[in-house]
């Protein structure tokens, strides 16, 4: 079976936390994947930012038609909502397009994601999913993949936590915490208040530098004279297991770091400071789902660590960046599917508006017609009034659009179709072949609904032209004379005395021009 080819789509709001694990779960299960950076498109905010981007979202679209035309793909992906539109519009423009899939790798998605018109749209659980139908996105499109995370930290939260903790000889309960990136003055005070917590004395703490010698040098001076019982380890190949092995996680609420926990199954200890952009919303959501507390400041530190302790044990996240490969492989190979699925949804609302609007044409041209046959008046007294022409002419415009997109279906389909044949694959030949005559059979349906409007629409214009301009049932009433403003007699005086002037002025020039030709007449005699 052949592997499907994926566009990836990325901007700078895409946060490669999200995007790098999902690239990695595609290329493990050997998907063609080409990537495409569309830069600012998708980042930035206030007034400026969105004119910038809207001028920046047209280049985008232009760039993804050209890229889908010239390397037709199987299937989409793009990590916010205005990559994510774009590819929708790009989508909806070229001759051979490929279904969209969106990634929601935030705990709280925006309203955004609700004008995408992706064909799939991927979330990390049930919460993100009921905030994406609240934003407007449709509910069969949304699905649940589970955390977002690296693949050694999906692997790790398989492994039992009692043999991992065995493994790194920990004979109590532990929380690690991470303090790469935090700076010397912030991890020492960090220690400080982590010492001062009354479970401290029954807890070890697994410090997590990654490759921050400042923050490991700070640690390795200060643990000693606080008293503390802990280990300090960085990227190593057994970090992902550490993590697995503490039953709290304390660190900032980076998208990284909370699939990590998610996978590994930990409760979150959000540290909240100035430096991670939402903070205090991603605290909020991990609170809504009952996953960690947010801890604002690390004078609230110990408190927040106790309760997290005293809260039960989580269950670790599936594999999001799996799921969601695993979804682009079957959205890639059943592309002509899912495509026809969403333009299903958008015909069938065209008719709907072609039958109503033929239905109200045909109605007012009968209430206008001479009269034929015995016809009986019972029913409404009032006929409806014919529809305005602007909208006979939207909906036959919006008929005729889907007419053209329906015709490049079923040539797409025969192609498919003819592709599948010759490359021994009867199955699938045979459901392109089904869906090639399905689409003919909605075709011909269409263009008789346009026959029928084309007739309705001329007997309404012509019984209207007919019948002539209804009677008005009353005059109008007389509009209000605007109100004078009040007279200035000097304004007055000096208005007449100027047109006086003028006057005796022009009389005068009359005079002396009547003089002059008397004089002129008289020295020729």
């Amino acid at each position: 079976m052949t592997a499907p080819h994926v566009l990836l789509v990325t901007s700078s709001a895409a946060d490669p936390a999200v995007v790098v694990p999902v690239l990695a779960a595609c290329e493990a299960l050997g998907m063609r994947v080409r990537a495409i950076d569309l830069g600012a498109v998708g980042g930035g905010g206030g007034l400026q930012d969105r004119f910038r981007r809207a001028l920046l979202g047209e280049r985008a679209e232009h760039r993804l038609r050209k890229e889908i035309d010239a390397n037709p793909p199987d299937v989409a992906v793009a990590f916010d909502p205005l990559s994510t539109s774009a590819l929708t519009v790009a989508r909806d423009a070229v001759v051979n397009p490929a279904p969209v899939v969106g990634v929601v790798g935030d705990l709280d998605p925006g309203k955004g994601w609700g004008e995408t018109n992706a064909d799939r749209v991927c979330a990390i659980d049930d919460h993100a999913a009921v905030a994406l139908a609240d934003a407007g996105v449709e509910g069969d499109r949304v699905l649940v993949v589970g955390a977002i995370g690296e693949r050694a930290f999906a692997d790790a939260g398989r492994e039992a936590r009692a043999a991992l903790a065995q493994r790194f000889g920990l004979q109590t309960r532990a929380v690690v915490v991470e303090v790469a990136g935090l700076g010397a003055e912030l991890t020492g005070a960090l220690a400080l208040q982590l010492s001062l917590a009354e479970v401290s004395e029954r807890l070890t703490f697994l410090f997590d530098a990654a490759g921050d010698a400042e923050s490991a040098g700070v640690l390795r001076r200060q643990v000693p004279i606080l008293g503390l019982r802990a280990k300090l380890f960085g990227a190593t190949a057994d970090a992902a297991r550490t993590w697995r092995a503490g039953e709290v996680v304390v660190a900032r609420p980076t998208a990284r770091t909370v699939a990590r926990a998610q996978l590994v199954g930990a409760r979150l200890v959000a540290l909240i400071d100035d430096a991670t952009t939402s903070a205090e919303r991603i605290a909020r959501a991990i609170e809504l789902r009952g996953a960690g507390i947010g801890a604002k400041g690390t004078l609230l530190l110990p408190s927040a660590l106790e309760a997290a302790l005293a809260a039960p044990a989580l269950t670790p996240h599936g594999d999001g960046a799996d799921a969601i490969a695993e979804v682009l492989w079957a959205v890639g190979r059943d592309k002509r599917a899912v495509i026809e699925e969403g333009r299903a949804e958008a015909r069938a609302a065209t008719h709907e508006r072609l039958r109503t609007v033929t239905t109200a044409a045909t109605a007012a041209a009968k209430a206008a017609a001479v009269p034929g046959e015995l016809e009986d008046l019972g029913g409404s007294a009032a006929p409806p009034p014919p529809p305005p022409p602007a909208d006979l002419d939207a909906v036959r415009a919006e008929a005729t659009a889907r007419k053209a997109e329906m015709v490049r279906s079923v040539e797409a389909a025969r192609r498919d179709a003819d592709a599948a044949t010759a490359a021994g694959d009867g199955a699938r030949a045979e459901r392109e072949r089904a869906a090639m005559h399905r689409l003919l059979g909605e075709l011909a349906a269409l263009d008789a609904e346009l026959t029928a409007l084309d007739a309705a629409a001329v007997a309404a214009r012509a019984a209207a032209a007919a019948a002539g301009p209804a009677p008005s049932a009353a005059p109008p009433p007389p509009r209000p004379r605007p109100a004078s403003p009040p007279r200035d007699p000097l304004a007055d005086l000096k208005a007449k005395t100027a047109a006086s002037s003028r006057a005796t002025s022009a009389s005068v020039d009359d005079e002396l021009a009547a003089l002059k030709r008397r004089m002129a007449d008289g020295k020729k005699k």
